[in-house]
């Protein structure tokens, strides 16, 4: 028998809020009805939820293999798959990463099989900036003409970790290459139900296989512009309690800044893999 949940819209057909549940104590059953709106909807948001670290990985592993992180002096003790967001201080340390998330991009795109969702759950947030944007990379598609579309599906994008590293000024060995580029589809099919997004992303680009830059470089910017005009945004406002889980095969993010000489955020994050696409 089919599990009913309260399932209210987001924004104007993108993301959708479940009400109702405590996935503290809901157990699997209800899990797994969750992450099937998530399928559906691109932004998922639960709010009120109170969750221990083994809760919170009980309901990430709903959606499938939790990614550890690369960073470990952030991520939570004994736990690597949760990776710690804040600016707290304890013991004269920064105990998590205080600027991670600023920049329109999807997560993890320089690799093969890039994280399929990310989840945030809430503990401290402030009361003013903070927020996190996406934008609907389905309803941006379908609003190009149909000769457009035809004319991007099928382009390549190279992503690169190196590019984000320059981005970033990160020290990166000569030899280091744990992540050679590759290369994604610039219009890719949701596994579910096909829905088509124009997956664009900054940060990792190097360009459009077979076109030269700058031609690659400039076609990337203008549909990143595209992209993120205001129709196709949904802006999140947080509150503490909140669990809010994007699907990164379908929508851009990023966040905004706040005063954290005046405000805290408290934020633990979990990223899933897609299970399917690795046969598991």
């Amino acid at each position: 028998m089919a599990i009913e949940l309260d399932v209210h819209p987001l924004s104007n057909g993108f993301g959708a809020e479940v009400r109702g549940v405590d996935l503290a104590t809901c157990g699997t059953g209800i899990h797994r009805a969750v992450v099937d709106v998530f399928h559906r909807h691109g932004v998922l948001l639960l709010r009120g939820q109170t969750l221990t670290p083994s809760q919170q990985m009980a309901f990430s592993r709903a959606f499938g293999t939790p990614e550890t992180n690369e960073r470990r002096e952030y991520t939570y003790p004994g736990i690597p798959e949760i990776f710690v967001l804040s600016n707290k201080v304890e013991n004269g340390r920064t105990i998590g990463d205080v600027d991670a998330g600023q920049g329109w991009h999807t997560d993890s795109s320089y690799l093969a099989n890039p994280v399929m969702c990310t989840m945030l759950y809430a503990m401290e947030v402030p009361p003013e900036g903070s927020d996190t944007l996406f934008a609907d990379l389905v309803a941006a598609f379908a609003a190009l003409p149909p000769e457009r579309q035809a004319a991007l599906d099928g382009l390549q994008v190279q992503h690169s970790w190196r590019a984000l590293m320059e981005l970033l000024k990160a020290d990166v060995a000569p030899g280091d290459d744990r992540f050679p580029d590759v290369v994604h589809p610039l219009v890719r099919a949701h596994p579910v139900d096909g829905r088509r997004a124009l997956w664009v992303s900054s940060g990792t680009t190097r360009g459009i296989v077979g076109m030269p830059n700058p031609e690659g470089l400039e076609l990337l910017a203008e549909l990143m512009a595209y992209v993120t005009q205001e129709r196709f945004v949904f802006r999140h406002k947080w509150q503490a309690g909140d669990v809010l889980v994007w699907d990164n095969r379908c929508t851009l993010h990023t966040g905004t800044p706040f005063d954290k000489t005046r405000y805290v955020r408290h934020v633990h994050r979990t990223w899933m893999l897609d299970d399917a696409v690795r046969g598991r």
